[in-house]
């Protein structure tokens, strides 16, 4: 009955009506075990349309982040191959991890509505409260470990380009921050498990402030982060935002699998908020200041100060 309940649901991600008495030829059963499967994911929140004549058919609501909701949206050939919506969990990160350890595919996706301990770089917390977009993404790419680093910059630009159409303008702090007016919007966490000179998997996680608000975040962030609920003043669609970054990033990460990173680091530089800003870098030995002049074909920051320029792998940006 599992088998006959994916197939039915992937004939439903079609978007289009799908008739009852089709299915139940196609797949040798009675209509019954058809209309029960729809009854099933009806109770499990789906909308699902039955017409006289015409079938069945899929209807994502406004928001709704069901798996089967969100594949019926997504234009996507490898990214949400397999989807996974979660009420609450510790960390979407974890939970991936776990499933790429089992030899989950390429483009899995966990999103959670709500997480517990989500983090950030360097082992931050990460406030992740409901009406929040947080999800983690696996990646299986045949790129050297020295270059996973331009996976974030790739993010980034994916994310400013599918918040343009809410009308957002957002910018990127190097290495991994999504901006609006300064204050925070989103972050991308990338971790990886590597050997030698091959990548065994990549988990890319973001957490956007979605449909949250400021006040719904601790209050030593408030005055640093920004929701887009915030800036709108209105609740948006999360689904469509995620399928939005799923097709932008795809496209990019197949383009650069093909031709490299180039048009990424170029596209980066023109969304960049850090590029001819005066900065501080938080150093294991020190702070530097200086003025960040560029990103190089290795996507690391340079900076110009007294002792002339200096390649910044990683580390905590300031703008001043």
């Amino acid at each position: 009955m599992v088998g006959l309940s994916n197939r039915i649901d992937e004939l439903l991600t079609a978007g289009s009506f799908i008739s009852g008495q089709k299915i139940a030829k196609e797949f040798g059963v009675s209509r019954t075990a058809v209309f029960k499967r729809v009854q099933q994911l009806r109770k499990l929140g789906y909308c699902i349309e039955g017409v006289q004549k015409k079938g069945y058919r899929l209807v994502p609501r406004f928001d709704g982040l069901l798996p089967l909701e969100i594949k019926v949206r997504l234009k996507t050939k490898i990214f949400g191959k397999e989807v996974i919506t979660l009420d609450s969990v510790d960390s979407t990160q974890a939970c991936l991890n776990k499933l790429a350890e089992k030899g989950a595919p390429e483009g899995t996706l966990v999103l959670a509505l709500e997480q517990t301990h989500g983090r950030g770089r360097m082992n931050r917390s990460w406030s992740s409260p409901r009406g929040g977009l947080w999800f983690s993404l696996l990646l299986r790419p045949s790129i050297p470990p020295m270059e996973l680093h331009k996976l974030t910059l790739l993010f980034g630009v994916a994310i400013v380009a599918s918040l343009k159409p809410f009308g957002i303008n957002a910018t990127l702090k190097w290495p991994n921050d999504v901006l609006v007016e300064r204050r925070k919007l989103c972050g991308i966490l990338l971790e990886a498990s590597t050997e030698a000179d091959r990548v065994g998997h990549v988990i890319a996680g973001i957490g956007i402030n979605a449909n949250n608000s400021f006040a719904d975040l601790p209050s030593e962030i408030r005055n640093s982060a920004v929701s887009m609920r915030d800036i709108l003043g209105t609740k948006i669609d999360r689904a469509e935002l995620l399928c939005g970054i799923l097709k932008y990033s795809e496209d990019l990460y197949l383009e650069a699998s093909e031709k490299g990173f180039s048009k990424i680091l170029s596209l980066w530089r023109t969304s960049s908020c850090t590029l001819g800003q005066r900065v501080e870098v938080l150093l294991p030995d020190g702070i530097l200041s200086g003025l960040a002049v560029d990103i190089d074909e290795d996507g690391y920051l340079v900076v110009k100060y007294h002792g002339g320029l200096k390649k910044i792998y990683s580390g905590d940006i300031i703008l001043l």
